[in-house]
């Protein structure tokens, strides 16, 4: 059961940003479209994908990744990138970190999706097309690779004092 409610967190993660488009349809007052459409569209997803991953735990997110692997036409299981694909993986990583922190530095770029708050929904929705295409270009070394950023591993001193 915990499983599935934590895989119900996944999915509502990655529909949010959908859910934060049609929030303005409902003709709330501006206030509220606003704090909707930014929970929906920035932190939503984000407290959604944690906690769905950490009810899910490894079995909910092997699921999710299958699932994902089979409706792009990818093998199940561990999907090892080519040399080539690794390297697509890794520019487009590259132009995505780009992508996020140029248009703040560039006054036009800022002022354009300022006075046109659609392109702001173009840009989140991008942005998540390039992190999805990132993970499932660069396959289980990236992923596995960026992990690893994030796991404690304790000093192996025995190795460093007998050098």
């Amino acid at each position: 059961m915990k499983t599935k409610i934590g895989l119900f967190f996944i999915v509502l993660g990655f529909i949010c940003p959908l859910i934060g488009l049609i929030i303005p349809v409902f003709g709330f007052s501006a206030t509220m479209t606003t704090t909707l459409v930014a929970f929906f569209l920035i932190g939503g997803p984000e407290i959604f994908l944690v906690l769905g991953a950490a009810l899910a735990g490894k079995e909910g997110i092997i699921i999710v990744k299958n699932r994902i692997k089979r409706l792009l036409g990818l093998p199940e299981g561990k999907y090892y990138a080519t040399n080539s694909q690794y390297n697509l993986a890794l520019i487009l990583m590259v132009i995505w970190l780009i992508s996020l922190t140029l248009p703040y530095y560039i006054p036009a770029i800022e002022q354009l999706l300022e006075e046109t708050k659609w392109e702001w929904y173009y840009f989140v929705i991008g942005d998540v097309v390039f992190v999805l295409a990132i993970i499932f270009i660069g396959g289980d070394q990236l992923i596995t690779k960026f992990a690893n950023l994030f796991t404690w591993e304790p000093w192996k001193t025995d190795e460093l004092s007998n050098e």
